[in-house]
């Protein structure tokens, strides 16, 4: 079977903003730089030229350097580090969340979309470089949100009661899960080989940072990828002066209010409404919002007290305590980066969307957006199965019951679809309102209550048709609703459910290389992924 990628509406899985700004509407043109192509980079490659302060590079570098001492670096990632002390050296970044082995798919189509648009700049702009960035998340500390991971018939849990940020928890208790997943995969052609990535990540790891950086640099590092842990008092020193504007004058939230206004009067949903400081605070255990109060400022625990002169004066002298918060995060990665572009999902599009206003205010360059590539991915036995019973990819995104009621009706040799008949009964309906106009006007409420009740019966009659002829093909409709489990797992998009092992596990590192073979950033389609 080949099944051609989808356009994503088709997919009946994204909102209204994320599907519109894929087909490029004109009215994000003021929210934005300029739309994502490869000839756009051009002017982008210029505006950030003149506007990257280039000493940053040399932190930058160097931080990079002493986050990777304890791991091996490849020739390409050497280069990649070393260029980008150069100023014709540019980043196209995604970022995050610290989930365990990568959490859902998606998670890998991101890094692959950025591996892959740096290849296709590497081709088209030969003056300069480009290197692909993935941006940990290591600040966040909603444990629920990262805490998992599922295959094909198991979820996998990491239940811990640490707090703070997620990026310094201990991985004591882990090896937990790593038991009880090689259990799982072992026997699967490439288990051994995934369980000894996990364990070489995560069992040896002080941290979920570190494990993470060591586990996503084996998938990786082959094509250049560079992991940037921004929890860094390096990088947060570079960031100060936004850090105390946003605290002294409320940059975020009284720059994006015309933006977020826009976005509304779009009929658009906001993803993420700004506070009125958009910072939390950092300590051994604790992340906590930081609050105005008006004469004073604390922690949202009352944890910590300070006066306006106090807490500029401790961003000053220890940035790492403060944590941007998802607003303000765009914009410390932006100004620590020589970045062209960041490669967001739907919500990460939504809420960047919000934010160029804020970007002008501080003199910073907006970059490209680029949603990122989705896909699913079908196993080729289950393509040929499918490919008995007439199977089409729009097919795969019904509901199961959209989908056995569609297959009901092409297996069935009765007429069960009464759709001409309600045409017939419209007709007849509308002759006798008319008759009933010309007579006796009271007649029209007795009228439409009868009219009512004899659709009301065809659609009764029709339901329990359906539901008898679907008994009659319940073994062929079951069979083909178990091939559709891995595809569409729970009526969910298959990336948002399974983590790569599912694949994985039978495939090995092959799996990577014919998605990355498959994705290309730049073709607004849903990707579908034979393997």
């Amino acid at each position: 079977m080949s099944w051609n990628n989808i356009e994503y509406h088709k997919t009946k899985s994204f909102g209204k903003l994320p599907l519109d700004y894929r087909l490029k509407k004109p009215h994000f043109s003021d929210l934005i730089t300029n739309f994502p192509s490869l000839d756009n980079f051009q002017n982008q490659i210029s505006i950030k030229s003149k506007n990257f302060d280039n000493l940053n590079r040399k932190e930058l570098s160097d931080v990079i350097n002493y986050q990777y001492k304890d791991i091996e670096l490849n020739k390409i990632q050497k280069t990649n580090i070393d260029n980008i002390l150069k100023e014709n050296t540019f980043t196209i970044t995604t970022g995050h969340q610290l989930n365990l082995l990568t959490g859902p798919l998606y998670f890998i189509y991101k890094i692959i979309s950025v591996i892959n648009l740096v290849e296709s700049l590497n081709k088209k702009y030969k003056k300069y470089n480009f290197v692909p960035i993935y941006w940990m998340a290591s600040e966040d500390h909603d444990f629920k949100e990262i805490n998992n991971f599922s295959i094909k018939g198991k979820t996998f849990c990491w239940d811990s009661n640490q707090t703070g940020i997620v990026g310094d928890f201990k991985l004591n208790n882990f090896n937990k899960i790593v038991e009880e997943f090689e259990n799982f995969v072992i026997n699967s052609s490439y288990g051994q080989e995934l369980c000894l990535m996990i364990k070489e990540s995560y069992s040896n790891s002080n941290n979920l940072a570190d494990a993470t950086r060591i586990f996503v640099n084996r998938i990786f590092s082959e094509y250049g990828l560079i992991i940037v842990d921004a929890n860094d008092k390096k990088l947060k020193s570079l960031f100060k002066k936004t850090l105390i504007n946003e605290v002294k004058n409320g940059l975020v939230i009284n720059n994006s209010k015309k933006s977020i206004d826009k976005l509304k009067d779009l009929n658009y949903d906001i993803q993420a409404s700004p506070r009125e400081i958009n910072l939390f605070y950092i300590q051994k255990d604790i992340r906590e919002r930081i609050i105005n109060k008006g004469e004073y400022y604390t922690t949202d625990n009352n944890l910590k007290k300070w006066s306006k002169e106090e807490i500029i004066k401790e961003i000053d002298e220890s940035p790492e305590s403060f944590s941007p918060n998802v607003l303000l995060r765009p914009l410390y990665q932006e100004h620590i980066l020589p970045n062209l572009c960041y490669i967001g999902g739907p919500a990460e599009i939504s809420y960047w969307l919000e934010l160029k206003s804020v970007f002008d205010k501080e003199n910073l360059i907006f970059p490209l957006l680029l949603s990122r590539s989705s896909a699913v991915i079908i196993r080729k036995k289950i393509t040929e199965s499918l490919e008995k019973y007439n199977i089409k990819i729009e097919d795969i995104f019904l509901s199961r019951q959209e989908l056995k009621n569609k297959l009901t009706l092409s297996f069935s040799k009765n007429k069960i679809d009464f759709s001409d008949l309600k045409i017939q009964l419209n007709k007849q309906f509308s002759e006798l309102r008319k008759i009933s106009k010309k007579t006796d006007k009271s007649f029209i409420g007795a009228l439409n209550a009868q009219e009512k009740k004899q659709f009301n019966g065809l659609d009764m009659l029709e339901k329990r048709l359906l539901k008898s002829e679907q008994k009659i093909h319940e073994q062929k409709i079951s069979k083909i609703m178990t091939l559709l489990d891995e595809i569409s797992p729970n009526d969910n998009l298959q990336e948002r459910i399974f983590n790569f092992s599912n694949f994985y596990k039978d495939y090995g590192k092959n799996m990577i290389d014919i998605i990355k073979n498959n994705l290309d950033p730049l073709d607004q389609k849903f990707s579908v992924v034979e393997i």
